[in-house]
């Protein structure tokens, strides 16, 4: 979504959002993480992924309208196959929105990425262009091909299949990326004497009684080299998006 406004021009980074609590879109009243305690006042485009603020992201998506954002879920290949090569990768467009069913209230949570599905390799792939400059990876399982006496049979050279967004603004996501990680929702999943960057996220079950706990990194933030997805299937109420996924980062 930011990526999105800033590289479209609806945005320039420097923007300020005040949240309440909660937005009204549509006769929906659609809260933000922290309603209970008024929201997350006047903040920035940083703070705004920092905190995870919903509010911020969909006035964010109402700067930039459906078209834009429906054209960057395109670029960024939500609902279309990786093509990875593993067998039985799941097509997912009709998973995501479209121009014909995309209206204002979805628009709006598709801004903080609810309401719709991606699988993991579309995620990742996505978020590591994000990262990375800008340059969207055919993904692999496989490097190379060889005999069984080592002989090579074939190697697998990386294929950029497109540039999602520009290198100024994948700069600029990198660095919104190191402030979640350093200041916010991500700061306790931070290991000691690395520099990464990540975003959480965290997806109401459909019970309502569980979450999911998600964070995406990446190391080293100066140059990535490794992207990691990790999720935490039905915790207590969000609590654990920033503890547990420490101690998966632990663990692994």
């Amino acid at each position: 979504t930011v990526a999105a406004g800033i590289e479209s021009g609806k945005m320039t980074g420097n923007e300020y959002y005040t949240c309440n609590g909660a937005l009204e879109v549509a006769d929906y009243i659609i809260k933000c993480h922290n309603y209970k305690l008024g929201g997350d006042g006047t903040i920035n485009v940083q703070q705004a992924m920092e905190e995870s603020c919903n509010v911020a992201l969909m006035l964010m998506g109402q700067q930039m309208g459906k078209d834009i954002f429906l054209e960057y879920q395109d670029r960024f290949n939500f609902g279309l196959r990786t093509n990875i090569d593993l067998y039985g990768e799941s097509r997912t467009q009709s998973l995501v929105f479209n121009s014909n069913n995309m209206g204002p209230t979805e628009l709006a949570t598709s801004t903080f990425g609810q309401g719709y599905n991606v699988t993991m390799i579309q995620m990742i792939s996505g978020f590591c262009s994000l990262i990375n400059g800008g340059y969207y990876y055919e993904p692999h399982m496989v490097k190379k091909i060889t005999t069984a006496d080592g002989a090579l049979v074939k190697e697998i050279e990386p294929r950029i299949i497109k540039q999602t967004i520009s290198e100024s603004t994948s700069e600029l996501i990198r660095q919104y990326c190191k402030g979640v990680v350093d200041n916010g929702t991500g700061k306790t999943a931070r290991p000691a004497g690395y520099a990464i960057g990540g975003k959480t996220g965290t997806a109401q079950v459909s019970d309502k009684k569980s979450d999911n706990g998600i964070m995406t990194a990446f190391a080293p933030f100066e140059n990535p080299e490794i992207v990691i997805t990790c999720i935490i299937e039905q915790g207590s109420g969000g609590t654990d998006t920033g503890y547990s996924v420490r101690d998966v980062f632990d663990y692994y």
